[in-house]
């Protein structure tokens, strides 16, 4: 229970943080994309209805707080998740770099749902090599910060884990 509190503060810290405060601040090309680090730890570490469950939530979070199409982020984080899932349960990821490549292989899932959704309604008028560039950045950008995210919340979660000792009666 403790484990899941530590997720949701992570999943609102990371909404706020990539759908306001690092908006203003567009120094670089794009802005790390927060949501899919987490939906791609919930792919890896949660093998259950909750982990799905957590995935939609958090891309209905980014639906609502961010003024995208209704349900286009939900959609995206839950195949992210489904795809990170289907993934890690054929191969062995359990490694700093395959959790990163996994964090690849769901910006790829996340910017492919993304592209094919708005394909077919967004006039082509300067191709779609500004939304591809966005998109890489954006993916750079995370791969950078998975690792951080991941040791962060491997500890909170392992801290609050930890089993209870019991003292012996003497």
């Amino acid at each position: 229970m403790r484990a899941l509190l530590i997720f949701m503060l992570a999943g609102a810290l990371a909404v706020v943080l990539q759908t306001t405060l690092l908006e203003p601040f567009r120094l670089l090309p794009a802005a790390p994309d927060l949501i899919v680090v987490l939906c791609v730890y919930l792919g890896l570490h949660y093998h259950s209805v909750g982990g799905a469950v957590g995935a939609l939530l958090l891309g209905y979070l980014l639906d609502t707080f961010s003024g995208s199409p209704p349900g286009l982020y939900a959609l995206a984080m839950t195949l992210v998740f489904a795809f990170v899932y289907l993934v890690s349960k054929r191969l062995w990821v359990e490694n700093p770099v395959t959790n990163v490549a996994a964090v690849g292989l769901g910006c790829i899932a996340k910017s492919a749902t993304g592209v094919t959704s708005f394909s077919p309604v967004t006039p082509s008028h300067g191709g779609c090599f500004p939304l591809l560039r966005t998109l890489l950045f954006e993916a750079l950008f995370a791969l950078v910060l998975a690792p951080i995210i991941f040791s962060a919340l491997d500890a909170n979660v392992r801290l609050v884990r930890r089993p209870r000792r019991r003292h012996a009666i003497e």
